[in-house]
């Protein structure tokens, strides 16, 4: 950082004369030129290198040519962001932290996700991103301007607004391997000089990629489609009212968990410890053609699988300018997620060893934020306003149920002289309801105050208390109710008697901050150097399982975050460099531990983040560029005592408290966080004539070695290299273009994660898989007018 800053001085007096050439044009026109790209960070539209933030950012065009169609394939492009599709590493993860998770859990996401000024607390609004403007990822805390749930980051999504001068539209068509099919087109309406609206419509479909050796079929396969209009007003030039609203639906064949036999229990081997049940149970693997191991992507699992989700939302904002640049902004938004009924085992066996059948959870989500920004330009530039949100998750109709034969193939009840049977125990209780309702509300500011063109301060504070509700309760369930006897399987099973759960209720009610303070200082126009301390908090929580009712209290997350930058562009902008090293330390991390029944939330006793990250871009010429980015990431418990692993790794030991087998897992690195992460990304553009243009586009992603279970010897992923590329031909103004495109070109085999195989015995593992895993080659055409 020190060289570039020095380089960027040295070279400072060649870049203003290339700039004094310039200025008249104006800065819009040489960002056109090189590729600037305004955010919103700051919650004002400032360029990138003016915000003093450890933030970067894809422009739609970016996105674009690295092929890349869904919210999860952002994590190829900018280093130390992932992307989990796992209940213990769901959604967005940035310097290694990520979601806690738990099948039934109500807790809010580490890294929250904002589309459009809109907190997303839960499923995917942006099943296509083909009507993209921008993607800017903020790292460490940004709980002064985007709430509670950005405790390590916000992924902060832009969508294109519609526009008032012409009719348009665009349409984009590929086929892939997987009888992939991507498919989706936009229009832009104006209605009147000061009125627009726009559709955009998708459909997405592939088959699956995990073969189901015993059922014969194909799990993993998804369809989706969904639409999104807005509608764009401005009455007069102080006003404007932007009304967006939003319908998702996706369908997938096989279960979510996509399981695979990664290892045996070590009981299943003949030698010291055999165990017969667990020797059984994975008997006939040879014979189904089934190898254990990492690159194992056949599954035996007996019971079908299939889940469903519907992903709805509106909002309206209103921006009303109220003289000397003052500006004041409204967004009201709902959010809603249904979920189908779904079905699955995960016993990794072919025998009916543990299956489950929840209806699926509801979610509703109400939000309302009022802010007030000062003129852009002014000493003192601040955003300051109030926030507001109502969450429910789960509603009356919403059951969990789950059956477990421990026994199975065995018979040890006897339920008469000639009958004996299997016991079938209800680890729901018959038929489990769970619900929770988090009402949350804040007040804040965050801005700058210039002291001088050079040196600037900066400061933000959030204070917002939350208040969470939650129950749970069970009914017998008719189709497994207690002491009757099931005669689908050889030998029968008997429903061991159960009574169900009396109503539990939780609530926790508390109020907390978040903030930061730093400044900047301009060693040169497009030199910057900064530096910020923050505090970030993720409130409280109380929820049950979903299955067994397990009640979870977890306290407050908070994290202190120390951020050292730099911000640089030399040559004319032709070169930009930014860096920053930052210093985390998080108490009372949210995380996820699975206890070998369920995914439960619980607090993590302390944990630290040491690192830095790279983000560099090169306009070779205007036809070549070049950008890449590298985030080193080191992550560390530095208190935390949870769940016995399986199989322990050396320099560990477990110990019993109060019945439950503990181990202290200081110095272990976070579930799921990889030490290294990289990009590097090439695109060129070459002209054939003056109606045909031939383009190329080549993206790496690199991710170390990640460990899924902590102090686990099994729960492992060693480090992966991808590839990606496309090409293609068209008209240079965009009109029309014909591509080809690969994903994971080289086929490298990953996974969403590795964990311990539940409902067995020691040494058992399961690889979790993802479509990311598998190469994917296809063509695409594209069309706009």
């Amino acid at each position: 950082m020190a060289l570039a800053a020095s380089t960027a001085i040295a070279s400072y007096s060649w870049s203003a004369n290339a700039q004094d050439t310039t200025e008249g044009a104006g800065t819009d026109a040489n960002a056109d030129v090189f590729g600037d790209i305004v955010v919103t960070a700051s919650r004002r539209a400032e360029r990138l290198q003016e915000v003093p933030l450890a933030v970067s950012a894809l422009g739609a065009e970016q996105i674009a040519k690295g092929g890349f169609q869904r919210l999860p394939d952002l994590q190829y492009q900018v280093s130390g962001l992932q992307f989990g599709s796992s209940p213990n590493d769901s959604g967005f993860r940035l310097r290694g932290v990520g979601s806690a998770g738990g099948f039934a859990s109500s807790s809010e996401q580490n890294v929250g996700t904002v589309v459009d000024n809109v907190v997303i607390p839960f499923g995917n609004p942006l099943n296509s991103l083909g009507d993209l403007e921008r993607v800017e990822v903020l790292k460490g805390p940004q709980g002064t301007q985007f709430g509670k749930n950005a405790s390590s980051g916000v992924i902060n999504i832009t969508t294109a607004k519609p526009r008032f001068d012409k009719v348009s539209g665009k349409a984009y068509a590929s086929y892939g391997e997987l009888n992939e099919v991507n498919a989706n087109a936009s229009v832009n309406l104006p209605l009147s000089s000061n009125a627009a609206m726009s559709v955009f419509g998708f459909y997405r479909r592939n088959d699956g990629f995990l073969e189901n050796v015993l059922r014969d079929e194909m799990w993993g396969g998804e369809r989706s489609y969904g639409a999104r209009a807005k509608l764009l007003w401005e009455p007069s030039e102080d006003l404007s009212v932007y009304v967006i609203g939003d319908y998702s639906k996706i369908n997938r064949t096989g279960p979510g968990q996509l399981w695979t036999l990664n290892s045996l229990p070590n009981s299943a081997k003949p030698g010291t410890g055999f165990n017969p049940l667990m020797a059984l149970r994975f008997a006939n693997l040879s014979a189904l053609g089934v190898t254990p191991g990492f690159e194992n992507g056949k599954s035996v699992e007996d019971y079908p699988g299939y889940s469903s989700e519907q992903n709805f939302g509106a909002s309206i904002e209103i921006n009303k300018e109220l003289g000397s640049g003052y500006n004041l902004t409204s967004v009201t938004a709902y959010r809603g997620l249904n979920e189908g009924p779904q079905a699955f085992a995960i016993d990794g066996s072919s025998l009916p060893i543990f299956r489950a059948q929840p209806t699926g959870v509801d979610q509703t989500f109400f939000s309302q934020e009022l802010r007030l920004s000062s003129p852009k330009g002014s000493q003192l530039e601040f955003t300051g306003g109030f926030y507001a949100s109502v969450r429910k998750v789960g509603d009356a109709n919403d059951f969990n149920r789950a059956q477990l034969r421990p026994a199975f193939p065995f018979t040890p009840i006897a339920l008469g002289p000639t009958l004996s049977a299997t016991p079938i125990i209800n680890i729901s209780a018959g038929q489990s309801n769970t619900q929770t309702k988090s009402d949350s509300y804040a007040g804040f500011i965050d801005g700058k105050f210039h002291v001088s063109e050079q040196f600037a301060l900066l400061g933000g504070f959030r204070v917002q208390n939350d208040k969470v509700k939650s129950s749970s309760f069970s009914i017998v369930d008719p189709a497994v109710a207690p002491a009757t006897v099931d005669f689908s399987t050889t030998p029968p099973g008997f429903v061991v008697p159960y009574a169900p759960r009396a109503l539990q209720t939780g609530s926790v009610s508390k109020t907390g901050w978040s903030g930061r303070v730093g400044a900047e200082y301009k060693l040169a126009p497009d030199v910057m150097v900064f530096a910020t301390v923050a505090r970030g908090y993720l409130g409280p929580t109380v929820t049950f399982s979903g299955l067994t009712g397990a009640k979870s209290s977890v306290n407050p997350q908070t994290v202190r975050d120390v951020t050292v930058g730099l911000k640089s562009q030399l040559f004319n902008r032709t070169v930009t460099f930014n860096a920053n090293m930052f210093f985390d330390q998080y108490k009372n991390l949210q995380t996820s531990v699975f206890n070998g029944t369920e995914f439960l939330t619980e607090n993590a006793g302390g944990f630290r983040a040491n690192g830095f990250e790279v983000d560099a871009a090169w306009r070779v010429s205007p036809e070549f560029s070049l950008n890449g980015g590298f985030t080193y990431s080191d992550t560390k418990f530095t208190d935390y005592v949870t769940a016995c692993p399986s199989v322990v790794r050396a320099g560990y030991t477990c110990f019993t408290q109060n019945g439950t087998s503990l181990i202290q897992a200081k110095g272990e690195p976070l579930s799921g966080a990889p030490k290294y992460s990289a990009t590097l990304g090439a695109n060129v553009t070459l002209p054939i004539s003056d109606s045909l243009q031939f383009d190329w586009a080549a993206n790496g992603y690199y991710r170390s070695r990640v460990q899924y279970d902590v102090a686990s010897a099994i729960a492992s992923q060693p480090g992966f290299v991808t590839i990606g590329l496309n090409a293609g031909i068209g008209h240079p103004d965009g009109n029309w273009r014909l591509g080809v495109f690969a994903r994971n070109l080289l086929d490298k085999r990953f996974h969403a994660s590795v964990i311990g195989l539940p409902f067995a015995d020691a040494g058992g593992a399961v690889n979790w898989l993802t479509r990311e895993g598998r190469r994917t080659l296809g063509a695409s055409l594209e069309a706009k007018f």
